[in-house]
């Protein structure tokens, strides 16, 4: 299993997320998704999409760093750290979150079926 494409999805699904591009983020995600979001809350792949397109999710900042891949049977999970910035709804959030993902080929491509996110800690200077 080659694990080094897994790090073009990560870095596509980046620049999906920081660009709000809901057609990409489709094709990255798995029809079964299930995510935690940083507040606890289960959403789907519909949920995640509808928090893109209605702009309620607005990143203005995402830098990925320390991005590892593990295989597990025929999916591969990452495990990364991001500096974050952007907006949740009127809400600003600025810091160092920990994503877990676990990828799943479907086809050709590999999608997201599975990740959660926690807040690890504060922006530089916060």
């Amino acid at each position: 299993m080659d694990l080094a494409i897994i790090e073009k999805y990560e870095t596509a699904l980046q620049a999906a997320m920081l660009a709000g591009d809901v057609e990409a983020l489709a094709q990255l995600l798995d029809d079964a998704l299930v995510f935690t979001g940083p507040d606890g809350k289960i959403l789907s792949k519909d949920d995640d999409l509808s928090i893109h397109r209605s702009r309620t999710l607005r990143l203005e900042r995402l830098e990925l760093y320390e991005m590892k891949a593990h295989p597990i049977g025929d999916m591969i999970l990452t495990t990364t750290k991001a500096m974050l910035a952007g907006h949740f709804g009127a809400t600003p959030f600025d810091g160092i979150f920990a994503y877990t993902r676990v990828w799943r080929r479907s086809g050709e491509l590999w999608r997201v079926v599975a990740g959660h996110a926690a807040q690890i800690g504060a922006a530089a200077g916060n």
